[in-house]
């Protein structure tokens, strides 16, 4: 997911490491971040794949190695935000796809959003078909989890029909 985030990012304007890790701060930290011990080795790794490019500049009297997105890393980054939003039981990488859809045509956000809630309300009914079973046969705490569970899949789907709503006025 990082390597989109940054190819995100680098569709806005050339940004050095330090530059990713602010707008990182400043944006999607609330749900996904990473240390500049992951920022540098991935961009190496994304220069190695031929997604950006950088060019050395003097800022201030210190050197600084900004980078840009190539044509491939464009691509790269299109094809990735156009598919389907994919569901993580246990890690919110929608909000990253989602961060990133004033990319996308209005009507192909929408479409990918309306998959995206149908999945979730799939993961959701199964939870709430084993609910009385696990209520019976559990202790406390391990249906407290299984209501967490819902609870938490619950959000997830008013929040992406609320979007949804919004985008359809």
């Amino acid at each position: 997911m990082l390597e989109y985030i940054i190819l995100g990012f680098l569709m806005h304007k050339e940004l050095t490491g330090y530059d990713l890790k602010q707008c990182m701060l400043n944006s999607t930290s609330n749900f996904f971040d990473a240390s500049f011990g992951s920022i540098y080795p991935a961009l190496k790794k994304m220069e190695d794949k031929g997604l950006v490019s950088s060019n050395e500049v003097v800022e201030g009297g210190k050197y600084k190695k900004r980078y840009a997105i190539t044509r491939t890393g464009e691509a790269d980054f299109w094809t990735w935000l156009e598919q389907e939003i994919d569901f993580s039981k246990t890690k919110p990488d929608h909000l990253i796809k989602v961060f990133f859809y004033g990319f996308l045509p209005k009507d192909k956000a929408v479409h990918n959003l309306h998959k995206f809630i149908e999945r979730v309300e799939q993961v959701h009914n199964r939870l709430a078909e084993h609910e009385k079973q696990v209520k019976i046969h559990a202790d406390t705490y391990q249906y407290s989890t299984l209501v967490f569970g819902m609870d938490y899949y619950t959000l997830i789907i008013n929040w992406s029909k609320s979007l949804l709503q919004e985008l359809e006025k």
